[in-house]
């Protein structure tokens, strides 16, 4: 299994991000903006190659996202939010991605074989996401999926800050 780091809330802004190894070794670029119909994510390997891309296609409750891997649709993706639980379909792959979106634990499965196990790390330079994958070619679409999951987290979070707006008069 390789580990890869992205920071986290980085990936689902809009701009580039990179994705080092253990080793703090740019090995992905990720390139895109979200929030829109039609808008894109891709994953670039560092020599500037395009490996894979998602694309947003529906919004409401359960989104619906296109899954390319070398310019070919490999799949759907479709989320299903339960309380803090996730569950996410990719259904030509067969991907079952299950997850806390509070704790920020993933792990996709293909049946019974992990593909991927998802965690959040804190570094001394911030808060990361620490991907640890079974295959090298799984990586690039990896990497898509847990962008749209660095993008689903940020909502959760931002409602749980407090406002400590003290009205304080001294007459």
């Amino acid at each position: 299994m390789r580990t890869l780091y992205a920071r986290k809330f980085r990936l689902a802004h809009q701009g580039a991000s990179t994705v080092t190894d253990r080793n703090s070794q740019a090995v992905y670029l990720v390139v895109g903006k979200w929030g829109r119909r039609n808008d894109v994510l891709s994953v670039y390997a560092i020599s500037g190659k395009l490996l894979a891309e998602i694309k947003q296609t529906g919004f409401g409750i359960f989104p619906c996202f296109k899954l390319y891997s070398h310019q070919q649709l490999v799949g759907n993706l479709r989320r299903y939010h339960f309380g803090k639980k996730d569950l996410l379909l990719v259904n030509k792959l067969n991907w079952m991605i299950v997850g806390d979106i509070y704790s920020f634990n993933y792990r996709i499965y293909h049946g019974r074989d992990l593909i991927m196990q998802l965690s959040e790390v804190s570094m001394l330079t911030g808060n990361y996401l620490e991907l640890k994958i079974s295959a090298v070619e799984n990586e690039s679409l990896c990497l898509c999926i847990v962008a749209i999951l660095d993008y689903f987290a940020q909502k959760p979070v931002q409602h749980l800050k407090k406002n400590y707006n003290l009205n304080i008069r001294f007459d």
